[in-house]
C-alpha cells in the first residue's frame, strides 16, 4: 500500500474569493500529493495541469489534509496518469468553472446545461476537483457513481471524501 492525500485550501486572490463565495465553502481549491514520491498534482489557473514538489502549500492557513491509503499497482496507475497529463500540457478548464458556478448557484440542471452549451470548449481541459475526482476513481472506481466529474467543486469533493452531508443531506 501507498498513501495519497489529498489538500484543500483557499489562497488569496479574487478567483479563491469566487470560489468560496459561489459554493458557499471553505475550500477553493483541490491537489492531490503522491506521498512517498514527494509529488503534488494539480490543475492551476493560467498554468493547466502541472506536478510539482509536495511541499508547496506546507505553512498555508486554511487547508486540510485527508490521506487514503491505496494499492502499490492504483497508486503508479495514478500517478502515472498524472505525468501523462503533465507532458501533454493540459489546459485549465475555466469554461467548466463557469458550469460548476452555475450548478452551486442555479441547481444542478443548470450545470449540465451549461456544459452542454460549451460542448467542446471543456473537453480536454481540468480544473483541480475534476482532475481529483477522475484520478480518485481509478482507486474507488464507483466514487460519486453516476456524477459529472466536470460538476463537482471543491466542497463536494471535500465533503464526499470526509463522509459529511451538506445542507441538502448529500
Amino acid at each position: 500500500m501507498k498513501t495519497v492525500s489529498f489538500l484543500f485550501v483557499t489562497g488569496s486572490s479574487w478567483l479563491d474569493y469566487l470560489v468560496t463565495t459561489v459554493t458557499r465553502s471553505r475550500w477553493s481549491h483541490v491537489a492531490l500529493r503522491f506521498e512517498p514520491d514527494d509529488l503534488l498534482v494539480e490543475a492551476l489557473v493560467g498554468r493547466g495541469l502541472i506536478l510539482q514538489p509536495a511541499n508547496k502549500y506546507d505553512g498555508w492557513k486554511t487547508q486540510q489534509t485527508l490521506s487514503r491509503a491505496v494499492p502499490r499497482e492504483v497508486y503508479d496507475d495514478m500517478l502515472g496518469q498524472s505525468r501523462r497529463w503533465a507532458q501533454t500540457n493540459v489546459p485549465y478548464g475555466y469554461r467548466t468553472c463557469l458550469a460548476i458556478g452555475f450548478k452551486e448557484l442555479l441547481g444542478k440542471p443548470a450545470g449540465e446545461w451549461a456544459l452542454r452549451w460549451l460542448p467542446g470548449r471543456t473537453a480536454g481541459h481540468l480544473v483541480c476537483s475534476e482532475l481529483i475526482v477522475k484520478l480518485w476513481r481509478m482507486a474507488e472506481p464507483d466514487f460519486l457513481c453516476g456524477q459529472e466529474a466536470r460538476l463537482v467543486s471543491p466542497d463536494e469533493l471535500y465533503r464526499r471524501l470526509a463522509g459529511t452531508p451538506d445542507a441538502r443531506g448529500n
